[in-house]
């Protein structure tokens, strides 16, 4: 159980640490930490209390962890169902509207209360315990498994989320409440080890792989953000260098150039203007990448992002002979958030262009603003080439392309983009299938900062056909 304690209370921790911010963490975290209360008050009643018994510390001694052991018992047994219909509640509210769930959250704390006032605390009744908890964990287990996605990172993330948490605490609820409280059988809550060990053992892999609640984002928000800090000196750094030094050659160059002509080198003034061009295509080049590069002032102001989109692709109409355009049965003529407006348009134009370029013969061009609780949502899909796996978890890290054809291009469109979205407050996602298409999803915040203060959130779920 000591085992079980650690991994249970760190998953917790990892969870508060890295998204605090998220309700549906918190509430997971609070599950977590009540599955260890259980295995901490095992810990106690095993080990700890006949090692006060063997050192004689005396009766006050035991009875402090008697009390101790009963309220971490207390936590465990009534605090798991709680937290985990209300992680589920917020994870994926259903159909119920937020002034139902509002009011659920004391309802739901009726029964744990009236067991506290009127059965005995440890152990408790088993009966009386099932008859609440287990419609709990249910209502709670349906909740998360008729959540639907769409898009596929989100999928793969949801069904992630699904496999760690929704077994072990199923198991729990057989073993910890169904067995005592129907069949009067005990102690089997031991064998919770063997789920635990799987949610956890899942649950790592996820933070580093594929993302769990939005912590891997974290993690990698934090490595693109160190390079492209280091980036951003650096290029700011050669680029004054490298301008002093431009500045030289051409001034030397006007100098040769005009005593050439003067004396009849007509043949030397055409190798001088050679010269000069290469240093202003240097220059262009350098101009390109630290524009890429440098810091990123933003200038909000309310915009509409189906507008923008629009604006977007009027821009590039001529590039898109061969591009069927489909727009997404949506919400995006609600979509209204503060952002800057040219940065948000060269987002959507190296989207847009990158999305083209993938279609070379032409193909669908889906389009479509939605929203979730949190976030406006700009979704741009193209049935081109895709992109393999292995490139794909590269494709944001700057200088890195797969247009390894072009000599013009430095691989920092998306690296640009990325910079863009973060100085907004949001998140720019990608998903590809090689041969079958690549989906960008640009995410902007709600609320402060973000969208209208009085516009309406809709479900989290709803369907885009």
């Amino acid at each position: 159980m000591i085992f079980v304690l650690i991994v249970l209370w760190l998953a917790a921790i990892i969870l508060l640490a890295t998204n605090f911010g998220d309700p549906a963490v918190r509430w997971l975290a609070a599950v977590a930490f009540c599955g260890g209360s259980g295995a901490m008050a095992s810990v106690i009643e095993d080990f700890v209390r006949p090692f006060a018994a063997r050192h004689e510390l005396g009766l006050t001694a035991d009875w402090a962890l008697y009390i101790t052991l009963t309220i971490f018992s207390l936590l465990s047994y009534y605090g798991l169902p709680y937290c985990y219909v209300r992680f589920a509640g917020h994870y994926h509210p259903g159909r119920l509207k937020p002034r139902v769930w509002r009011m659920l959250r004391y309802a739901l704390l009726l029964p744990p209360v009236l067991m506290l006032l009127f059965t005995q605390y440890y152990p408790p009744n088993y009966t009386v315990l099932t008859l609440w908890a287990a419609p709990y964990i249910l209502f709670g287990t349906v909740l998360l498994l008729s959540k639907r996605e769409w898009e596929p990172w989100r999928k793969q993330a949801h069904w992630m989320v699904t496999l760690v948490v929704v077994p072990a605490v199923v198991f729990a609820l057989v073993m910890n409440y169904m067995l005592p409280g129907i069949f009067g059988i005990y102690d089997m809550w031991r064998y919770n080890i063997w789920t635990i060990l799987l949610a956890f053992s899942l649950f790592v892999v996820a933070l580093f792989k594929y993302g769990f609640l939005g912590v891997q984002l974290l993690i990698e928000r934090r490595k693109l953000d160190m390079t492209m800090r280091a980036i951003t000196s650096g290029t700011a750094i050669l680029n004054h260098a490298i301008k002093n030094d431009l500045a030289k050659v051409r001034l030397f160059c006007d100098k040769i150039q005009t005593s050439a002509l003067q004396s009849g080198q007509g043949e030397l003034a055409s190798d001088v203007a050679v010269i000069e061009r290469a240093a202003d295509h240097v220059q262009e080049l350098l101009d390109r990448v630290h524009h890429r590069t440098q810091d990123i002032a933003l200038k909000k102001e309310r915009h509409s992002l189906k507008e923008l989109v629009e604006e977007a692709l009027r821009m590039l109409e001529p590039m898109m002979a061969q591009i069927r355009i489909l727009w997404k049965e949506d919400d995006g003529a609600a979509a209204e958030v503060y952002c800057d407006r040219a940065q948000t348009l060269e987002v959507l134009n190296n989207i847009i262009t990158n999305a083209v370029e993938a279609m070379p013969r032409g193909g669908t061009l889906t389009v479509a603003v939605t929203q979730t609780k949190k976030t406006w949502t700009i979704e741009i899909r193209d049935t081109g080439t895709g992109i393999e796996k292995d490139k794909l978890r590269k494709v944001l890290e700057p200088f890195y392309t797969t247009k390894t054809g072009s000599k013009r291009n430095f691989g920092l469109g998306l690296a640009y983009c990325y910079q863009v979205m973060k100085k907004h407050g949001g998140t720019l996602e990608i998903d590809s299938v090689p041969k079958q298409g690549t989906g960008v999803y640009l995410h902007f915040p709600k609320g402060k900062g973000g969208a209208k203060p009085h516009e309406r959130d809709s479900s989290h779920d709803r369907r885009r056909r």
